[in-house]
Order: structure tokens, then C-alpha cells, then sequence
């Protein structure tokens, strides 16, 4: 029974991942909301780290919340479930928290590398440096939630089990 209930889970979990996935595509390639319609006439990007992290941090200084809570609380919450999800699927290895959070670093770097560069080909929005720095930070988060949540599972398994016993 525990064979079959750990098999629907992970079929569960294969499919809110395809169906988050799905839905960064759409968020980053072809949401209105964000002008991702708007295809440019010229690359766009910035290449100069933290620039565009300070410009929103000085908007926030100024007074003016909703672009720093967009566009870079956003960009952190907006891939911390890609690293919730990649912990549990690179949790099946067997690796230890190190190794978790590296192999979560590479993943999110390399898919976070494209999709920028995928929208700097085809000048759908902005080719931005200060955004990999975001959202890597918020699937490392999202990893760190992960094995936050894994030791507070195991540690009650723990105490229950001697309590049975």
C-alpha cells in the first residue's frame, strides 16, 4: 500500500511540475500582463550586475513599493517552487544537503541562462543579468524550504515511531 501511495505521489508531483513549468513559459514568454506581446526592434539587456536591483531598491527608498515587490520580490517567489520541486526530485539520489543545493544551483542557472537568452533572440522582453541573480536566489530558497520542510517531516516520523514503540 505505502508502494502505491509513494507512486501516486510521484506522479502527482511529475505533474505540478510539468504544469508549473508550463506556466514560466507563458509568464515569461507570452503574458500580456508583463508585455511579453511586445516583440522589440532591437536587443534588450543588461549585463551590469545588481544595476536594475538598485534602481528598484531606490524606487522603495523613494516611496514608490509596487516595482521592488514586482520585480524583485517576483523574480525570487517566481522560481522558488523550481527548487522546492528539483530538491524532491534530486532527493531520490541520495545526496546530502551540499550536493542538493549545488546541483540546484547548476539547474536553475542553466534554465534561467537560456530562458534569458531565449527572450534576448527573440526581443521579448530584457536579457537581464540582475534576473538570474534573482531567480537562482529564489529556487536556492526554495531548496532551503525544501529540506526545511524534509527535517521537520522526518523529525516528527521520529518522535511518533518512539512513541509507538
Amino acid at each position: 500500500m505505502d508502494n502505491i501511495k509513494k507512486s501516486n505521489k510521484k506522479h502527482l508531483y511529475t505533474v505540478l511540475f510539468i504544469v508549473y513549468m508550463a506556466f514560466l513559459i507563458y509568464f515569461l514568454f507570452f503574458s500580456d500582463v508583463f508585455g511579453r506581446t511586445t516583440v522589440y526592434d532591437h536587443y534588450r539587456y543588461s549585463i551590469v550586475p545588481f544595476t536594475e536591483i538598485k534602481r528598484y531598491w531606490n524606487l522603495l527608498i523613494e516611496g514608490d513599493w509596487m516595482p521592488f515587490i514586482i520585480n524583485v520580490c517576483g523574480n525570487v517567489i517566481l522560481f522558488m517552487p523550481f527548487g522546492y520541486m528539483f530538491g524532491m526530485f534530486a532527493d531520490r539520489k541520495q545526496t546530502g544537503v551540499v550536493m542538493g543545493l549545488l546541483d540546484t544551483f547548476v539547474a536553475a542557472f542553466l534554465m534561467i541562462l537560456i530562458v534569458e537568452t531565449c527572450q534576448l533572440l527573440t526581443k521579448v522582453g530584457v536579457f537581464d543579468v540582475d534576473d538570474i541573480i534573482l531567480n537562482v536566489s529564489g529556487a536556492l530558497l526554495g531548496y532551503v524550504a525544501y529540506r526545511i520542510v524534509r527535517c521537520i517531516k522526518h523529525g516528527k516520523g521520529k518522535s511518533n515511531d518512539k512513541k509507538k514503540g
